[in-house]
């Protein structure tokens, strides 16, 4: 980068946005002037494509820069020449090993397919229990469709559709499918013996 250190800080510093100044910050940055950012190939190389508006995004990088450069800096105490192209990709898998960043869309997207699976899995389980009370089974599936949406609205969509980290939203995901879809299954389960009980003996 032509631009010094100086000048970036220089540039109106003050007068920019919230996200302007996220990314004044990572443009000033030393590890970003001296190219050690792009050695390590760990995702803060092209800050170009990266929206001022996207502060989420952005705070996300923050905080990766945050620790790229207190590893790069514990590196350089250690003696390891961090001006070594070998040296900086070693260090960048280490850095990338702390979870891969991902942009807010990918984000929301899968929070979009988990809450849609949630709430399809309710609505068939809830649906069952219709039949063996003898009522609609598609009234019975939209109350259903409601709990689920309800329980994507208040803890799936809004803890999933926020996190910028790969490995967290795998997680995440993980749990879900650990801790509500055997609930649901259960309750599908149990209404699906209700109903053979009820069709065999009554």
């Amino acid at each position: 980068m032509k631009e010094t250190k100086k000048e970036i800080q220089d540039l109106g510093y003050e007068d920019l946005s919230k996200g302007g100044k996220i990314l004044a910050n990572l443009y000033s940055r030393d590890n970003t002037l001296n190219g050690k950012y792009r050695e390590a190939q760990i995702g803060l190389d092209d800050l170009l494509r990266v929206k001022e508006n996207d502060i989420l995004f952005l705070e996300t990088l923050k905080i990766r820069a945050d620790s790229a450069d207190k590893i790069i800096a514990e590196a350089e105490k250690q003696g390891r020449d961090t001006t070594d192209p070998i040296v900086m990709i070693e260090l960048g898998k280490e850095i990338n090993a702390l979870g891969e960043l991902i942009h807010r869309s990918e984000a929301i997207m899968t929070a979009f397919f988990v809450s849609s699976k949630l709430i399809v899995y309710c609505g068939i389980a809830i649906s069952i229990w219709g039949l063996v009370f003898n009522k609609s089974f598609l009234i019975f599936g939209f109350y259903g469709a409601v709990v689920g949406l309800i329980i994507s609205l208040l803890f799936v969509a809004p803890v999933i559709s926020f996190q910028r980290n790969k490995k967290r939203i795998r997680n995440l995901v993980s749990g879900v499918g650990m801790l509500l879809i055997p609930i649901i299954f259960i309750v599908g389960v149990v209404g699906l013996v209700a109903l053979i009980i009820k069709s065999i003996f009554f």
